[in-house]
């Protein structure tokens, strides 16, 4: 698994993965809404959404901006772009709209008042590049809003073993597979060096002992292949079978409050 190398999504878009992003974004969803409010997202903007996926930036997007704005989210599954079209029309939304499209090389009709993308850049061989191509299609003065996580903060407190030895699979099978699982706090200077002068903010989200079991059981789960492949650890040491209750039942044991990832976002203005 050469992710990062080949610029694929590394989880993938099954429906185990499609429905752990839903849970992830549910829990992401104060936070993403925060920032993008923070970057200066307002009514009657038109916006783009890079690595849509299940759309649901795109969608708080398309709330934020209202009937008087437009929002086009961007992916390359067509199973992911599917499940956003129909959430869309399920919330009775005209302003938003789904293509498929690479974020390496996608290229618009016309251009954004902003650019935003959650979880996006950890997958991009080259993040410069990559943001520099979309400032591409910004407005002068238009905003580029990136938002990635520091995995490295992920924690339980107190300190619990299990939940530890869990997160650093995560993290270690991340960074064996030649990607960054600390994107988040170096996303001031990834900016910088594609010529933006960004303001960085990061959130940190605090979830009940039952969502961070099942989180994080979700993501070794998915990212199961990519562990065992970089040597990180063995199917046996994982034990993916009884990992959630296992998670659940030493948080409990210990009365310990989970703590998601970081999430940073880091947003600028095109000069």
């Amino acid at each position: 698994m050469t992710a990062a190398n080949e610029n694929t999504y590394a989880l993938g878009h099954d429906d185990p993965e499609l429905a752990r992003l839903e849970h992830q974004a549910r829990m992401l969803a104060p936070a993403t809404e925060a920032i993008l409010r923070l970057a200066g997202l307002r009514p009657g903007m038109r916006v783009l959404d890079l690595g849509t996926g299940p759309g649901d930036v795109a969608l708080a997007a398309a709330g934020i901006v209202g009937d008087a704005g437009e929002v086009v989210g961007i992916d390359q599954e067509e199973k992911a772009l599917a499940l956003a079209r129909r959430r869309a029309a399920d919330r009775g939304l005209r302003n938003v709209a789904f293509e498929r499209g690479d974020v390496r090389d996608w290229r618009a009709a016309g251009r954004f008042d902003a650019v935003v993308g959650r979880l996006i850049l950890l997958y991009c061989p080259d993040v410069p590049a990559v943001i520099r191509h979309h400032l591409e299609a910004l407005e002068p003065g238009g905003v580029y809003v990136a938002m990635e996580y520091d995995m490295t903060a992920t924690r339980a407190e107190p300190a619990c073993p299990a939940f530890a030895r869990a997160v650093g699979w995560v993290v270690e099978g991340f960074r064996r597979g030649g990607m960054d699982p600390a994107l988040g706090l170096r996303l001031g200077p990834v900016l910088r060096a594609a010529g933006l002068d960004p303001t960085v903010l990061g959130l940190q989200i605090y979830v009940s002992q039952q969502d961070g079991a099942r989180a994080l059981a979700g993501i070794v789960s998915t990212l199961l292949p990519l562990i065992e492949k970089t040597g990180t650890a063995t199917a046996e040491e994982v034990d993916i079978a009884t990992l959630p209750d296992r998670l659940m039942a030493e948080l409990a044991a210990a009365d310990a409050v989970p703590i998601y990832p970081t999430l940073v976002g880091a947003w600028a203005s095109r000069p």
